[in-house]
């Protein structure tokens, strides 16, 4: 073989198995470790002059390669793998080639076998803790958000992708704030300054950020400063939740509170100015009947405002219900007549009265639909010129009252169509700048929960029609 005795001696004395082969992969020398380990795992220890795919037949083409690889190439190759494919055994192998000092050849490859079952183990265990922790991360339901200690991002969960309409590519590396609004960033610098200081380690906040199409997001984030062993901030980690959906109730309770105390002030005060001529009685009987007219108009806005904070509230509350009773339609058209009549004394309203000689009894909510009603044509009488007609029109058909308003005002514009629905939408107009904003969603409320549609045609300064249809829960009754 013409190993040195020195060498010999040396791999004599190592704890770890040790053989060497030659380049017909036969086996030329084996150390009392490398016997004592072939026993153990199973294997024959009389391996001299043997191959080495004889004593280990398991053997794949890969370490047949690597070792052509080191005897072509002359360089050494150390690599973690299992000896024996029936146990789980890890061993970290390394290959060290002898050369021929004559011909710079490899003549004979050293191999030293470590066992590292319990460092692979390790990892293994903490390559399964980090898929568990990462399995967390994507599955929350609020964003994870983590950077490194210049705010680059290192890692962001679904759930975050999501909120902000970005992909996983679009956000890593990316400062955050690459993706908050403008009146965020100087807030969240100043908790960064508060964090570099080591002044606050965890703090909750709340940052607007902008979507990819430049919506805004309003989160809250419960943010932590992470630290390495040597107390230096390395980063941060942040759970971010939607709070936009509450941003908007909040915005839409403060609004309320305005705009219903607005709408107050003008009939109360209208109504105790009257009652004040009325008392000292310095008014005659003709302005009497003006007073009358004016208190009972003003007392109808109150009780309007009234019913729309409670059926608002009862929205809101997913408490919004209706009360169906059998109608006749003869009734409730005549009645509706007589009661618009008198709330609008000096506008021309039309109704069309063609669907009363059907003598048809309904099931419907008669008192919700009145009010749906009276919310259409005071839309309409807001919107239009007080010397313009508004039409409405009742028919019955396939077991639904259907009822159009129509007026010949300004129109909805896009803009204003887009957010028609929505509460506190009310945008004043040249006629009216008085509105809660709340009766076309409210109406929009009432509608549904008699099963009903609504539905709007519009052309900017040619007016719009309004076509409500209501089922009923019964079929024709004759009367």
């Amino acid at each position: 073989m013409g190993l040195s005795p020195e060498l010999i001696s040396v791999l004599n004395a190592m704890i770890d198995p040790v053989h060497i082969i030659n380049k017909n992969y036969e086996f030329e020398y084996l150390n009392e470790a490398f016997k004592k380990w072939n026993t153990r795992l199973g294997f024959n220890t009389n391996v001299i002059g043997k191959k080495l795919t004889k004593i280990f037949p398991f053997l794949s083409d890969r370490p047949l390669a690597e070792y052509e690889y080191i005897f072509n190439t002359g360089e050494p190759m150390a690599i973690a793998e299992r000896t024996n494919p029936r146990r789980e055994d890890f061993y970290n192998i390394q290959r060290i080639p002898i050369m021929d000092e004559t011909s710079s050849k490899v003549t004979h490859i050293i191999t030293i076998i470590r066992d590292v079952s319990k460092n692979v183990a390790i990892m293994e265990a903490l390559k399964e803790s980090e898929r568990k922790y990462r399995s967390l991360v994507q599955t929350m339901g609020e964003g994870v958000w983590v950077t490194d200690k210049l705010d680059r991002t290192i890692l962001v969960n679904s759930t975050l992708l999501k909120m902000l309409n970005y992909t996983e590519g679009e956000m890593l590396g990316r400062k955050v704030t690459d993706f908050l609004s403008s009146e965020s960033l100087e807030f969240f610098n100043d908790v960064r300054e508060q964090r570099l200081a080591e002044e606050v380690r965890a703090s909750t906040y709340e940052l607007v950020f902008l979507t990819k199409n430049g919506l805004t997001v309003h989160t809250r984030v419960a943010g932590t400063a992470l630290y390495n062993e040597e107390n230096e901030m390395i980063g941060s980690f942040g759970v971010i939740s939607d709070i936009s959906t509450e941003k908007r109730f909040q915005q839409l309770q403060e609004r309320f509170i305005g705009v219903t105390a607005h709408e107050l002030r003008t009939p109360l005060a209208i109504i105790s100015g009257y009652l004040e001529l009325l008392q000292k009685g310095t008014v005659n009987t003709q302005e009497h009947q003006e007073i009358y007219k004016a208190m009972y108009k003003n007392t109808v806005r109150l009780q309007d405002l009234v019913q729309s904070v409670h059926d608002l509230t009862a929205i809101q509350a997913n408490v919004f219900t209706i009360n169906p009773k059998k109608t006749s339609l003869l009734d409730f058209v005549d009645h509706f007549k007589k009661h618009i009549n008198m709330l609008y004394p000096n506008r021309l309203i039309i109704i069309d009265e063609q669907s009363q000689s059907q003598q048809i009894e309904m099931m419907i909510d008669s008192d919700r639909i009145n009010q749906v009603l009276e919310n259409l044509i005071d839309n309409a009488a807001k919107n239009s010129p007080v010397d313009k007609i508004i039409s409405v029109n009742f028919s019955y058909f396939d077991n639904s009252l259907i009822i159009t308003v129509q007026d010949e005002g300004i129109g909805i514009s896009n803009q204003i169509l887009f957010q028609l629905f929505q509460p506190f939408s009310h945008i004043p107009t040249e006629y009216s700048q008085r509105g809660t904003g709340l009766g076309l969603y409210i109406i929009k409320s009432i509608i549904s929960a008699q099963n009903g549609r609504l539905s709007v045609l519009t052309q900017e300064n040619k007016g719009s029609c309004f076509t409500v249809t209501i089922p009923s829960l019964n079929k024709e009754i004759p009367r």
